[in-house]
């Protein structure tokens, strides 16, 4: 037999519950009323120097500038970002942690299946702030001056390359260059962020790095490092005169993003005032150190979409790689 509940019982149930909903949803909008009232820890998951850390500094300081508050740049890295990732998801939602990051939340899932984070699920997306293509950096005294000539000569020398870390996009702009033409002897070094990799580049530890347009580009504009190409469609501004690797020959066209991420459960005002901020921050003229980054803000449902193609995009190829977390 079964139990009924009265009409009016429902009704009771469902305007409690519309409270509930009123309320929480009230406190929310109180607390972003009031947000940032204390400082705002900004998460970096790679090494100091990279160009990650360098536009994670320079938002944090126009974010001070603008709201009154201490704005903190914590690197974290280590294991291809997942150390600095999974502690911004394990992180109090409520808008005092945001992680800036870029494509390894989107490239990590495929290259460690066990994460103790997951990429999509464990974030409120914010904003994309940016995207910039690669370049091999190359010290002055290595042979190739294009990439012709480092095709050539990966298959018959060794070629070590350093990257930002395993299934970066440095890295993976790089390993595809060397599966579609069978340079078996470029060989990658393991590094924790781009700068750890510049600085061996710099001091010919290593006779190349792929690394972000922006991350060497003083060092290149002073003749310490050459460069070999550019995987964007077109000729980069910064480099005009660097041809890119399509004009070179060679079908690679890869493009390193980063975006603003904050911990699953922020409340959507928040969010909504930390995207608001990334769009005025990111129209004004952030100086020579962010030059090189095509500036380019976004809503949070674009960049959760963003996210989900990037990953549909290179699971397979990782796949394909054979790479794995070291």
């Amino acid at each position: 037999m079964g139990v009924g509940i009265a009409p009016g019982a429902v009704r009771a149930m469902f305007l409690a519950v519309a409270a509930i909903a009123i309320t929480l949803t009230g406190a929310a909008a109180q607390s972003a009323d009031k947000y940032p009232d204390r400082p705002i820890k900004i998460i970096v998951p790679f090494a100091p120097g990279g160009s990650t850390d360098i536009l994670a500094r320079v938002i944090a300081q126009k974010m001070l500038e603008n709201w009154g508050q201490q704005v903190i740049v914590e690197t974290r890295p280590g294991a291809a970002t997942v150390i600095g990732t999974g502690a911004a998801a394990q992180a109090a939602p409520d808008g005092y942690t945001v992680l800036i990051t870029v494509s390894n939340l989107a490239t990590n899932p495929a290259l460690q299946p066990s994460l103790p984070y997951d990429a999509v699920k464990d974030f409120e997306p914010v904003s994309l702030l940016g995207q910039a293509p690669l370049v091999p950096y190359v010290h002055p005294k290595f042979a190739p001056k294009n990439i012709k000539e480092l095709v050539e000569f990966g298959k018959k020398n060794p070629v070590p390359f350093g990257s930002a870390g395993i299934a970066s996009m440095t890295h993976l702009a790089a390993e595809s260059l060397k599966d579609q033409h069978d340079i078996t002897l470029m060989q990658h070094v393991v590094y924790k962020g781009g700068a750890p990799a510049l600085t061996d580049a710099l001091a010919g530890t290593i006779p190349m790095t792929m690394a972000t347009v922006t991350q060497a580009l003083p060092q290149y504009q002073a003749g310490l490092l050459g460069a070999l190409g550019v995987t964007s469609e077109k000729r980069h501004r910064a480099l005009p005169n660097v041809p890119t690797f399509r004009e070179q020959g060679f079908d690679v066209v890869v493009t390193e993003w980063y975006g603003m991420f904050a911990p699953k459960g922020t409340p959507k005002p928040i969010v909504a005032k930390l995207n608001a901020e990334m769009k005025r921050i990111l129209a004004l003229d952030l100086g020579e150190r962010v030059a090189a980054i095509d500036l380019t803000p976004s809503t949070p449902e674009e960049l959760g979409t963003h996210l989900k193609k990037e990953i549909d995009r290179w699971s397979p190829v990782i796949k394909k790689l054979g790479l794995k977390a070291q």
